[in-house]
């Protein structure tokens, strides 16, 4: 491009931008500075300080002086006399000028960033608003309710009830709180305002209110501060409706509320039980919708039973802080000389009695605890009139006891833990869930079978998982250990690793128990493994299973170590987690017995108790047979005798019959088609049997279980075994 064509085309482009005129654009947030409750034709006037707010947004944040804006009113009429008044425009940072009742004009002075334009006069019936028109000025037009969220309404107070109260069948008691609310200020003063009980009710306002009589007044905002009593009485000898008439000195400038309080009712025969069911009331006054309210519950004598809040509880790690309280649903529902008895379903709960004992001394209230029992007296102050000035059991109220226990959870808990409060004050116990329980560690287990009279058996498998990281502590144990008396086996060795998560342990065997010890907690939730738990037991072992249990101060706070100042020898497995039937004795020990006999043969022919040991002729107790199964059942005494030793005996109560030979040990059950083979369960096809007082197994099984060799002939029906020499 040449150069001459360059410098044109520079020229044109600063004459286009020097055609585009230099403007300040700006725009305003408008809003009224606070919500009023609007009252149609209740003026609004300088005190209660409304104003229509518009702040300017410009490049300077200041709008120059004599910009100019209207403001117009629907269902408004702005008050002629205020806008001409001398002193109007103060802090205004305006000349505001009345046009008319619907329309101010609106000129800025000087540069400012803000112009509040009053509000005064008087709203209409409909929807009173504010109408900015900015026109050509620099302010934002736009409509403004001055309505906001409540509807105009010549109605100005409005009557609320606190909670219903309980009363009695016998009619005495007090009524809810009454709340009379202002909806704009100074509402309330030279008002009567009546309440009213239904014909239907058969019950009428206390007979004090007859002549007269206070009733206490708590006035709330803008009425904090005016009179703590105002009069009630019957209107016109009416004992179902009451007066209440409030003075001047509740005229304020600022709105606010009163509640009426302690207002009492009584039964309207005296002589008549009151129908239960809701109590209502028709509150109304001048200027106030009539409401109808729902004061009181007239109920059965009864008493409630809860806790203030329920708590969360580790298993065995830790108690908390709970508040039991007892409430009266009617006067007079509780006796002062019943007591109150607490106890508590699996979990365990403890209460500093002095201190209790100490701060209700002067109260009517004390407290005992015995084993797992606590007990609440509420009156044994109140008749000894000397000792107490305000007894907290009082006649004609509903009485209310609170009182702190600590709850903890045992470690095998999880779930709710339950209270149970029983007196003669109630026609059945009543329970409360006060705290739900999360388990500390899970247990789970595979059982070790061991025989009687044998050393270094090893097997079984048990294993610690935490639910949540660190609940098992640094420098807490955890031990494991027979629940039961030994019987004649011994904990000899285990072996033990950490199998998930970081905790840190070391661990040994000792005075047959199982000792972990943790070095260090976790960070994330860990797992420990103990298994090749080694066994040595004796030949007084009885048959049958035998539970372990977890205990240790790593598992509950309620177990202590073993040391020198122990005192009893279980204080370490006060609180446990149990392992059911973790050993299970179930067959004698045959290792040191002597081998079977040299190699013989022996012939058996079913049906006949005849049979022959090498040649030569013998006599059985009992015949073989065939069962319904087609299965050959032999005498099992017969079986033993010529190839091992028997044993009969009992496991759970069930009959059993135990055979030993060379090392191999047979158990079988009456009824039972299992056979138990060194600790491992064999099914058969059949089921042992007894018959004429004999019990007969399946041959077939007998002769594999103890390593014998057999035939059968089908054509004579006889079965040979072949007993080989060790």
């Amino acid at each position: 491009m040449k150069l001459r064509q360059k410098l044109a085309m520079v020229l044109a482009t600063a004459m286009v931008i020097t055609a585009v005129p230099v403007t300040t654009m700006a725009a305003s947030t408008n809003g009224f500075n606070k919500t009023l409750s609007i009252v149609a034709d209740q003026k609004i006037t300088t005190n209660h300080s409304l104003f229509l707010e518009v702040e300017y947004s410009t490049n300077d944040a200041k709008v120059n002086d004599g910009d100019t804006f209207f403001v117009n009113a629907t269902d408004f009429e702005f008050n002629e006399d205020a806008y001409k008044a001398a002193d109007f425009e103060k802090d205004t940072n305006a000349t505001i000028t009345w046009l008319s009742k619907s329309q101010l004009k609106v000129v800025v002075n000087g540069n400012q960033k803000t112009v509040n334009v009053p509000v005064v006069g008087t709203p209409k019936k409909g929807n009173p608003a504010i109408t900015l028109d900015g026109e050509d000025s620099l302010a934002t037009s736009g409509k403004y309710s001055l309505t906001g969220a409540e509807v105009v309404t010549d109605k100005v107070l409005v009557a609320t009830a606190g909670d219903a109260k309980n009363i009695s069948v016998d009619g005495y008691g007090s009524i809810a709180d009454i709340t009379i609310e202002e909806k704009v200020a100074g509402s309330l003063a030279g008002k009567t305002v009546s309440i009213t009980l239904p014909n239907s009710s058969d019950l009428i306002f206390n007979n004090k209110y007859e002549g007269g009589a206070q009733v206490k007044v708590e006035g709330k905002r803008g009425l904090a501060n005016v009179a703590t009593e105002v009069t009630a009485k019957y209107a016109k000898d009416d004992n179902k409706k009451i007066e209440i008439t409030f003075g001047d000195e509740f005229k304020t400038s600022t709105r606010g509320s009163v509640v009426l309080k302690g207002i009492e009712v009584q039964a309207e025969d005296k002589k008549g039980d009151v129908d239960t069911g809701e109590v209502k009331v028709t509150v109304k006054a001048d200027k106030m919708e009539d409401a109808k309210l729902v004061v009181a519950n007239v109920t059965e004598y009864g008493v409630a039973f809860k806790v203030s809040e329920s708590k969360e509880l580790v298993a065995g790690q830790d108690s908390k802080e709970i508040e039991l309280v007892v409430k009266e649903n009617a006067i007079d529902s509780l006796d002062s000389k019943k007591d109150i008895y607490f106890t508590i379903e699996e979990g365990y709960f403890d209460v500093d009695v002095e201190k209790f004992n100490a701060d209700n001394k002067d109260k009517g209230l004390s407290i005992n605890k015995d084993a797992d029992e606590i007990t609440l007296d509420l009156g044994y102050v109140v008749e000894k009139e000397d000792k107490t000035k305000d007894p907290i059991f009082k006649e004609n109220k509903i009485n209310e006891f609170k009182f702190k226990v600590n709850v903890g959870a045992k470690a095998s808990q999880e779930g709710p833990v339950v209270v149970v409060a029983s007196s003669k004050n109630f026609e059945e116990d009543m329970k409360v869930e006060v705290a739900k329980v999360d388990a500390a560690v899970q247990v789970k287990s595979e059982a070790l079978t061991v025989k009687a009279g044998l050393k270094d058996q090893k097997g079984g498998k048990i294993v610690i998982t935490e639910t949540k990281e660190e609940r098992l502590a640094k420098n807490k144990e955890i031990r494991i250990a027979c629940a039961e008396d030994k019987y004649g086996f011994d904990i000899k060795d285990a072996k033990v690793e950490v199998t998930g998560g970081d905790i840190e342990v070391k661990s040994e065997v000792k005075d047959g128990e199982i000792i972990i010890k943790v070095t260090r907690s976790s960070d994330e939730a860990s797992e420990i493994t103990v298994t090749d738990v080694e066994v040595t037991t004796d030949r007084t072992v009885p048959e049958g299973t035998f539970d372990f249990q977890v205990g240790g101060t790593a598992i509950s706070k309620l177990n202590a170590e073993k040391d020198s100042t122990s005192t009893k020898e279980d204080e370490r497995f006060e609180d446990v987690i149990e392992i059911k039937e973790f050993i299970k004795v179930g067959t004698k020990n045959t290792e040191d017995l002597p081998n079977a006999a040299a190699a013989k043969e022996i012939v058996l022919t079913v049906g006949s108790p005849a049979y022959t040991v090498n040649g030569e002729a013998k006599t059985a107790d009992a015949a073989a047979f065939i069962d319904a199964s087609n299965r050959t059942m032999v005498p099992v005494r017969f079986v033993a005798e010529e190839f091992g030793k028997v044993d009969f005996g009992t496991i759970n109560g069930v009959g059993t019959v135990t055979i030993f030979k060379d090392g191999a040990v047979l158990q079988f059950q009456n009824g039972s088609n299992i056979m138990n083979k060194n600790g491992i369960n064999v099914p058969m096809d059949t089921q042992v049997v007894i018959k004429d007082g004999r019990t007969y197994v399946p041959f077939k099984y007998v002769a594999d279980g103890l390593g014998i060799n057999y035939s059968y002939d089908a054509a004579t029906k006889s079965i040979t075994f072949t007993n080989q020499a060790k």
